[in-house]
Parts: C-alpha cells; sequence; structure tokens
C-alpha cells in the first residue's frame, strides 16, 4: 500500500488527508476503519534570517544545478510560513500538466520552474500574495534548467486531492523537497556552485600550544542520494528523511601549530572531510484517534565521516554503495625538519603532512508519544552517536605519515638518518595534530549541519520527527446497479450495464475521495477520511453534486446522495449501495387544489384554487393509485401520507398516459403538472386528464403535481304525501365540492323556493331564506378532517295548492351549479323531492235527542229542558297514519253544556285539562286522538241542555 509522502499540515490539529486510498480501490475489510497519521521526518523551518537566506539561495541552486538565485530573507519567510491547501495546489498542477487525472499529473515529468509557478499559483489561490510573489520570483531564475522530477516521487498519491480538503502543504518543504528531488533524479550536486558556511570560528587557545582563535573558510558540496519520504499511514507504516553526502573543503589559512616535542612547526593548509547521512528511519506504532494519540518508533540515520580524498567521481556516484572504499590520505599541511650527519653535511627537508581517518556512527532505535496539539515535533536521540562522538571517533583512527615534499633531493648518506628524524617525529605530530583537529573538525561539522543539513531535515545521531495530525479512516463498500424492478434492493442478477460513473466521498463541501466504477458487477471500495459527510454518484470525479449517467435515474438513495459519518475513532461504517433505473422517475404529488386557507407556524395562508400548483395549506391526497400504461406495460404506485406516490417508467416506452383512481361522481381532477408543462381541466370529468399524456422516457427525473378536488353533491332525494292544500319543507345536504359560485335552484309543478344554510351553522335563518339561491364559496367555508369542504344544510319548500288532485304526483328537482373559482369549469348536483297529493281525513258531526230519543242524524228537533248529544266521527281515509290528531267544536249557543259528559271512542274522559286526551274550556271541546292508523275511526261526544 502506498501512502501520502510529503509534509502536510492542518491548522485543526486533525490531518484530513490521512486517507488510505489506492488507485482504483482501497484495501481493508469492508466497512472497517483504521487509525491513521501524518508523520513528517525532519525539523520545520519556521523563519529565515538574512544569513540564513543567502544558504538557502546558494543550497537550492546547487541542488538544482543552476538557476542564480536571490531570494530575500523576506521572501524566504513568506514562504516558509505559507501553508496551502493540498487539494489546491494538486487540482492546479493537473491543470498545468493538462492531465486525466491527479495521479496522472503526479506521474508527469516537470522541470523546476513548473513547480515553482504552480506552487505559486496555490500560494494566490490561498490569498498569500507575498509567497506568490516570491515563488513566482524563484521560478523566472530557474526557468533554463532542462532537468525534470516526478513529483509522485515524492507526493507518492494513489488517491484523489479532495481527500485533503483541510490539510495544508508547506511550500518552503515542498521547495526544499523538489529541490531534492531534482538534484537526485538529475545527477547533480553543489559542485559548480558550493556553499560558503558563515561564522564558523573555535578557539583553541586552552589547548596550550600558544594558539588563539581560528576561522577556517569551509565550502559545503551536497548530493542527496535518495530524496525524503513523509508518510500518512496507519500503524506499521514507514517513514524517512533524506540520504545525503556532503563533501566539506575546510581551508586553515596555513594555520602554524608548533610541536615542541618534536622541535617541530606544523603549517595546516587544507582539508577535505566527507559526510555521509544514511536515511533516518521510523514506523508509526499504535495510534489512538480518540484520543488524537499516537506513538512512533525511529531510528536516526547511520553517519560516516571521512577525512582525506575521495575522487569525485567517485564519491558523487549513485551508484557507488560505499564510497568510503576509495578514502586515502591527503596532504593536510607542511612541515621542515633539518638533519646532518659528519662527513656528510646538513640539509633542512620540507616535509607533506598526510592523513586519513574514517569513522562511523551507527544510532539505536528511539520510542516518542504524540498527543497533539498538532503539529507537535519530538526528538529522538541515539545518545551515542552525535558530531562530538563522531569527530572524536574520526580523530581517533587518524593515521598520519610524514613524506618528503615532491621536487627535492636528499643528499647522499642523509636517508637514514632522515628516516630515523621523521620516525621519532610522527608520534608528537600525530599527538598535536589530533588535539587540534577535534574542536576543528566539531566546529566545521556542527556549523555544515546547522547551516545546511537542517534545512534539508537531516541531522547526526538524531530524528526529528513532527507528527501532523491523527485521523481516522474507513473503508466503505457498495455496489452500482441497474435496479430492474425497481425495488431499491440489489438483487443478484442486477449488475452495472455501463457507462463508468464515480463514487464520490464529500466533506465540508469538498470532494475527499472518488473511485471510478465501470460496467460490470459494479462493486467498489472507497476509503473516506475522518468527517466525512457524505457519498455521493456521478459521472465525474470533482462533481460535488449527484449526477445519473444518461438514461438513467437514481432509484436508492432517490437522490444519489446518503449522508454517511465518520466520527474520530470510528470503528465502522455502513456500506452504501446505488440503485439506479434505465428510464424515468415520475414523482407525483396529489393534493387538493381546492384553494384552503390555514394559519401555518402563526401565519395566515391562502390556497389558490384549481392552479395545480400546491400552496402550504392545501392538504395532500393519500391512498390514491396512480397508474402509468404504455406500450410495455402498466405501472401503478399509491400514494402515500405526503400525497406522493413514484412510478418509474422504463426506456423503450411510447404513449405513456398517467390515469388516478378518483371517484369520478365525488372528485375531479383539476389539472397535471408535469415539470412546467401544465394541462388544466376543462370540465369536471376529467377529460384530457384521466388518462393525460406524459412526455416518452428519456432518463429524466420528472415532478408531477396533480389535483383534486370534490365534486358538489346535494342529498338525500326526498318524498312526502299531503293532502291539499299544504307548504312542505324538504331538507338537503349541501356540499359545494370546491371554491366558486354557487347557485341553487328548483323546478316543479307546484311553486318551491331554495335557501341554504350560508354560515353552516346548522339552522337556516329567517335572514338566510330571504338572502337569495346564489352564494360564494371562498376559503372561509367550513372542512371536515380530510379537508373537504363541509356540507351544510339547503332546503327546498313547495307550496301544494288546494287545487291539487288527490292521487297526483309532483316531482320538483333542486340543483346546485358551482362555477369554479378562477377556472372556466361548471359543476352541477341535483335532488328531488316527490310529492303525492292524498285525500284528506274524514270528520262529520251528528245530533242526538236524548230525551225525546231522535237521532242521531245531522239535525233533530229540541225542546226547552231537552238533554242533546253532539259526537264528532273522525275516520283515516288516507294510506299514512296521521299522528298527532286533534279536533275541537264549539258548545252552540244558547245550549249550556252538560258537566262530567266528556267522552272519547265511549269512555269518559276529564273536563279539565288535565293528562287525559279532552277538556272543555270557554265553550270549546278539545279532543287529541294521537295516531291514527290507515282506516282507523275516532268519536268524541259531549252533551248540551236546551235552556
Amino acid at each position: 500500500m502506498q501512502w501520502l509522502t510529503y509534509l502536510i499540515r492542518t491548522p485543526l490539529g486533525r490531518a484530513a488527508l490521512c486517507l488510505l486510498a489506492l488507485l482504483g480501490g482501497a484495501s481493508g475489510r469492508a466497512g472497517s476503519c483504521v487509525g491513521t497519521a501524518c508523520v513528517v521526518a525532519g525539523p520545520r523551518l519556521l523563519s529565515v534570517d538574512s544569513g540564513r537566506s543567502v544558504i538557502l539561495n546558494t543550497l537550492i541552486e546547487g541542488l538544482l544545478g543552476g538557476g542564480n538565485l536571490s531570494a530575500t530573507a523576506l521572501d524566504w519567510n513568506a514562504v516558509a510560513q505559507a501553508d496551502v491547501r493540498l487539494d489546491t495546489f494538486l487540482n492546479l498542477l493537473q491543470a498545468r500538466v493538462s492531465a486525466a487525472s491527479v495521479q496522472d499529473a503526479l506521474n508527469t515529468q516537470i522541470t523546476a520552474a513548473t513547480l515553482f509557478e504552480v506552487a505559486a499559483q496555490a500560494a494566490q489561490a490561498d490569498g498569500n500574495v507575498a509567497a506568490a510573489s516570491a515563488l513566482n520570483l524563484l521560478a523566472a531564475r530557474v526557468g533554463g534548467l532542462s532537468g525534470t522530477l516526478r513529483l509522485g516521487e515524492l507526493l507518492q498519491l494513489s488517491f484523489p486531492p479532495g481527500a485533503f480538503t483541510d490539510a495544508r502543504l508547506n511550500l518552503l518543504n515542498l521547495v526544499l523537497g523538489g529541490a531534492q528531488l531534482f538534484n537526485t533524479r538529475n545527477a547533480v550536486t553543489t559542485g559548480t556552485t558550493p556553499i560558503t558556511l558563515t561564522g564558523v570560528s573555535v578557539d583553541l587557545s586552552a589547548l596550550g600550544l600558544g594558539l588563539g582563535t581560528v576561522t577556517p573558510t569551509v565550502q559545503a558540496f551536497v548530493q542527496v542520494i535518495e530524496p525524503p519520504v513523509y508518510v500518512c499511514g496507519p500503524q506499521g507504516a514507514e517513514f524517512h528523511t533524506a540520504a545525503v553526502r556532503v563533501k566539506l573543503d575546510v581551508n586553515l589559512g596555513n594555520l602554524n601549530v608548533g610541536v615542541p616535542a618534536a622541535g617541530l612547526t606544523l603549517t595546516l593548509t587544507r582539508l577535505n572531510l566527507y559526510l555521509e547521512v544514511a536515511q533516518a528511519a521510523g514506523t508509526i506504532g499504535l495510534i489512538d484517534a480518540v484520543a488524537d494519540a499516537v506513538t512512533l518508533s525511529a531510528t536516526p540515520g547511520v553517519a560516516k565521516l571521512g577525512l582525506g580524498t575521495i575522487p569525485d567521481a567517485t564519491f558523487f556516484n549513485r551508484t557507488v554503495a560505499d564510497p568510503f572504499t576509495a578514502l586515502t590520505p591527503a596532504i593536510i599541511g607542511t612541515t621542515q625538519i633539518s638533519v646532518s650527519l659528519p662527513l656528510v653535511g646538513s640539509q633542512s627537508v620540507n616535509l607533506d603532512v598526510n592523513a586519513r581517518g574514517l569513522a562511523s556512527g551507527t544510532p539505536g532505535p528511539g520510542s516518542l508519544t504524540f498527543s497533539g496539539p498538532y503539529p507537535q515535533t519530538q526528538t529522538v536521540s541515539s545518545g551515542a552517536v552525535g558530531v562530538t562522538s563522531l569527530v572524536t571517533s574520526l580523530v581517533d583512527s587518524l593515521t598520519l605519515s610524514l613524506t618528503v615534499s615532491a621536487g627535492q633531493s636528499i643528499l647522499s648518506g642523509l636517508q637514514t638518518v632522515l628516516n630515523a628524524a621523521i620516525s621519532n617525529a610522527l608520534a608528537p605530530v600525530t599527538s598535536t595534530l589530533k588535539l587540534v583537529l577535534r574542536p576543528v573538525l566539531v566546529a566545521v561539522l556542527n556549523a555544515a549541519v546547522d547551516q545546511v543539513l537542517t534545512l534539508l531535515g537531516i541531522r547526526i545521531g538524531e530524528a526529528v520527527l513532527t507528527v501532523t495530525g491523527v485521523n481516522t479512516v474507513c473503508t466503505v463498500t457498495g455496489r452500482v446497479y441497474s435496479d430492474q424492478q425497481p425495488d431499491g434492493t440489489p438483487d443478484p442478477g442486477e449488475t452495472w450495464p455501463g457507462p463508468t460513473v464515480t463514487v464520490n466521498a464529500l466533506r465540508g463541501g469538498r470532494v475527499v475521495g472518488t473511485v471510478s466504477v465501470p460496467a460490470g458487477s459494479g462493486a467498489y471500495s472507497l476509503s473516506v477520511p475522518e468527517n466525512t459527510d457524505a457519498l455521493l454518484l456521478s459521472t465525474s470525479p470533482t462533481s460535488l453534486t449527484p449526477t445519473a449517467p444518461g438514461g438513467f435515474v437514481f432509484v436508492n438513495p432517490p437522490t444519489g446522495q446518503v449522508t454517511l459519518s465518520v466520527p474520530p475513532g470510528a470503528t465502522s461504517v455502513p456500506d452504501q449501495n446505488f440503485g439506479l433505473f434505465a428510464g424515468d422517475r415520475l414523482t407525483t404529488l396529489v393534493f387538493r387544489d381546492d384553494g384552503r386557507d390555514a394559519v401555518i407556524n402563526g401565519v395566515p395562508v391562502s390556497g389558490v384554487p384549481h392552479d395545480v400548483l400546491r400552496q402550504l395549506s392545501e392538504l395532500p391526497v393519500a391512498g390514491l393509485t396512480l397508474t402509468a400504461q404504455g406500450s410495455g406495460g402498466t405501472r401503478s404506485a399509491t400514494t402515500d401520507q405526503t400525497g406522493a406516490a413514484t412510478l418509474y417508467l422504463p426506456l423503450g416506452w411510447t404513449g405513456v398516459t398517467l390515469s388516478a383512481g378518483i371517484v369520478p361522481a365525488r372528485d375531479a381532477l383539476t389539472g397535471l403538472r408535469v415539470d412546467s408543462a401544465v394541462v388544466l381541466a376543462t370540465d369536471p370529468l376529467g377529460s384530457g386528464l384521466s388518462p393525460a399524456p406524459l412526455p416518452t422516457p428519456a432518463g429524466t427525473v420528472r415532478a408531477a403535481q396533480l389535483g383534486l378536488t370534490g365534486r358538489p353533491a346535494l342529498s338525500p332525494n326526498n318524498a312526502a304525501s299531503t293532502e291539499a292544500p299544504a307548504t312542505l319543507t324538504y331538507t338537503h345536504q349541501l356540499e359545494p365540492g370546491t371554491l366558486g359560485t354557487l347557485t341553487l335552484s328548483a323546478t316543479g309543478p307546484y311553486p318551491v323556493s331554495v335557501a341554504v344554510d350560508r354560515d353552516c351553522d346548522g339552522t337556516i335563518s329567517a335572514a338566510e331564506r330571504s338572502a337569495g339561491p346564489t352564494l360564494t364559496v371562498d376559503g372561509r367555508w367550513p372542512r371536515d378532517a380530510s379537508g373537504r369542504l363541509r356540507a351544510c344544510a339547503a332546503e327546498t319548500t313547495v307550496t301544494v295548492p288546494p287545487t291539487a288532485t288527490p292521487g297526483t304526483t309532483g316531482v320538483t328537482t333542486t340543483t346546485a351549479t358551482l362555477n369554479w373559482a378562477l377556472r372556466p369549469v361548471t359543476d352541477s348536483a341535483q335532488a328531488t323531492d316527490t310529492t303525492t297529493v292524498i285525500p284528506g281525513a274524514t270528520i262529520s258531526k251528528t245530533v242526538q235527542n236524548l230525551t225525546r230519543q231522535e237521532g242521531p242524524a245531522a239535525s233533530v228537533g229540541a225542546r226547552p229542558q231537552d238533554t242533546l248529544r253532539y259526537c264528532l266521527n273522525v275516520q283515516n281515509t288516507t294510506p299514512n297514519p296521521i299522528t298527532g290528531a286533534v279536533i275541537s267544536d264549539t258548545v252552540p249557543g244558547p245550549t249550556q253544556y252538560v258537566s262530567g259528559s266528556l267522552t272519547l271512542n265511549g269512555l269518559p274522559v276529564s273536563d279539565i285539562a288535565d293528562t287525559d286526551a279532552a277538556e272543555i274550556t270557554a265553550g270549546t271541546v278539545t279532543y287529541r286522538l294521537g295516531t291514527l292508523p290507515p282506516g282507523a275511526t275516532a268519536r268524541a261526544c259531549f252533551d248540551v241542555t236546551v235552556p
């Protein structure tokens, strides 16, 4: 597995870039999560002074093999303090080299000028004008260099750049890392532009040799053997610094050193030091993403230091694994020795001081624990290996020789004496030289480390580690499939026919991961970083919004996007499938398009009726079946509680129509709106609306609204019988159906009038009876729980004239005519009231002279003091029962009523008004007959006397 391999910094402490992703997929158990950490092996340069700016110019110029850089300390500080978005930099690089992907861009050979120019663009995009200006200056200076580098060796990315939504890339480290990579791949050393170290000074006065402060001139020649590698990865991921070779040319300026024990004076001239520092390597240990902690183990790089001479062709040859095998003694100074021999003479001989030394240090491993905030830097120190110990080992290993300088002839006979003198002087010379060289070499090597190697992230015997963040990365797997039913579930035979699509992970409005899914099984695997908040399917790896490929619509998830939660320390994430359907998705909202007024969240809302455009106040219609029919068959769906139903219409269907399963006698369609196309009702029967034509399926997500409203209803139909003359009032329940102008009318054989309970309070008032037959039904009309306009009372009053012939029947038709509000649609409802004229009940009166035993008859003769009995004879001759029948009669004057003589059907009843069925009051006799079934009779009698 490959990892991000460069310095990345996030100000929020959690390195969002730490993404375990592989090109074309990611490893790891499906849905599993792993902690990751981002580690930089080497220190971070936070500021640049004027002296270091000169060294930076020379160092980078030398690493690149040219460029004549002249950036100021202000320029370098601007670059050092510039942290840009990594994904911004990578996207700009992709655009600059016209690559198909970021991975291709990283694998493209680019010049150093291109690298600096893209870095400048990233700084500009981040609003850092000063850094952009400085980088553009650098780019202009190196524009003539022909060498190239492949940035993928430094930024070993095999995953999308957007994974690093919050990740920051330090531009000075990018410049230095790019220069080291360029140096490595183009076999460049700093031989043409050596770096002159400044301020090298060492006080030798304490040595007792009469020496003071020495200020040697030191030039450094640097070559990068291997570029640095930084890592964002899980436990076990490895990281390392660069490996370098440095040649130090130390000019001691003819430093004279006395050797009293040998009676000699040494003149130290120049010496060459050769330093090789191997990669400091380490491994990420235990990661606790919840605690934001990580443990690292690291071993500082092996260091070798040689004094002598190595041919440049060998030392700076990267193919030579160990150039120190070619280390030979070098002349580091001169001295003069005098020898004599009697009879031969005396001679002063110039000698070369030759020296060779070699030392190496192998540091041991160390362990560090980081707990934030990040970035956080710590140092692993071997303790046994450092500049001082390495120099001490080198000095202890020195081998010296004194040889006759070239161009001299030794007198005959003196050679033996000379050899003896040299042998006697060698030990004190060696001792003195070691005493002098130890502090000098320590000062020189410290200067080289502090002024040069530190800029490259390298130290001797130490590993400086910076953790830029701790993160959690989870692997999401799933399938993209063609859902043929569709039912939102991938069946075994449902694969992905193509074209290639991408699954993109989003965080904070940026793409943080993407994977391509070609035609085939549709399976995908994608690693997503901590705080990823969404996963979507699209046709572009950079898309922030879901997009179905041509001819397809999303089924599950219906938007093509799901919310994804990856908190710190997550252990797993759910797998996510994406189902698509080849055809149209028609989502239809069915609602009562009748202009309902309502108060929503305390705000009055007025609806507009019959426009097929739902307002918040208009209620949805649940449980309605919608059916689409086309050349390939039918598909149906039922609206849910929100009034919505979704139909999937396959590609290839033609002549597609939509029908709604309404009850035509009760409801009417007001229109159909499909996207921007609208068809409005022209009549209440749904002509042109059920079925209504739909567009030919083409892989389009369509939104439709279907308006529904009630139809007028007038019920019940009534029937009654009456004798003439009579006035009958028939009661109805009137449902307006929808808003508009309502007119109530009635026709029939008898005079008729109509009235409506306009305020729907359950009572038709006198004012309502006189208000006329027409009224306006508006949003204030009361409604029932379902949202329909409530039924209110209406009455039809029929007046049967006296001339009506018994046995005749008259039918009165009451019509409620509704003109829809805002639409030229008229609807109506009717109810009938049947009135049958029947014969009335018969009543006759007879009189009987009880005294004279005459009658009963219509009349009888009478004399004073005779007692007469009057009887009322009633018979129900109608086919219907008579209820509540009451009869009365007046005592004829001047007769006198006989107290206690009231009878009903032969039974006595009291005179007074009490609980029985008769009484006499003020000369009027009243009888309450109750109910008389058809054919029943009743006889009511009372007696009077003739005065």
